[in-house]
């Protein structure tokens, strides 16, 4: 998927539909993978690519149910690429959530959400290397740090980079 998303950003209500400060930050995950990790791809031994990790890999145990990171509409529920079942909730004013590598998909298009209402199980569809679920944040189209919405207060003794690994206390 490119860093971009103009079809979907288009869709976004202008609107404020997301309530409070803060969006479900997915606590009791083990991260596998923070938002702009490096990754190095390999085919029969060999260096193929080079790609920036554009969300979050948040683990739990095989089909945990996914949920809303806040009330919004959803714009997308079906396979989409090297996501495999994905779905994108439409969070108002540009602000959408992508939740990715699903193992089934619970809503439909145009159904409207509320805040930690369940939205599937995670899975391993598309591109994915075990059970988890991929989350970002997007922007006017453009992925973000999903910690910045998370609101997150470091714990003693932390430092900005254990923030940006997801490594944080929720306030």
């Amino acid at each position: 998927m490119p860093r971009r998303s103009p079809a979907w950003r288009k869709q976004s209500s202008p609107e404020l539909i997301w309530g409070g400060v803060v969006f479900h930050p997915f606590t009791n995950s083990a991260v596998e993978a923070a938002f702009a990790d490096q990754r190095t791809y390999f085919y029969q031994g060999k260096e193929v690519d080079r790609q920036v990790h554009l969300g979050f890999d948040l683990a739990k145990v095989v089909n945990s149910p996914v949920v809303a990171a806040n009330k919004g509409k959803v714009l997308h529920a079906a396979p989409l690429g090297i996501y495999g079942n994905c779905i994108i909730l439409d969070h108002g004013m540009g602000v959408q959530s992508l939740y990715a590598h699903l193992s089934s998909i619970g809503v439909q298009v145009g159904q409207t959400v509320e805040k930690e209402q369940e939205l599937g199980k995670s899975g391993m569809t598309g591109l994915a290397g075990g059970d988890h679920l991929h989350f970002t944040m997007l922007v006017n189209g453009q992925m973000v740090n999903p910690v910045e919405w998370w609101e997150c207060a470091l714990d003693p003794g932390s430092d900005s980079t254990e923030a940006a690994r997801g490594e944080c206390r929720w306030i």
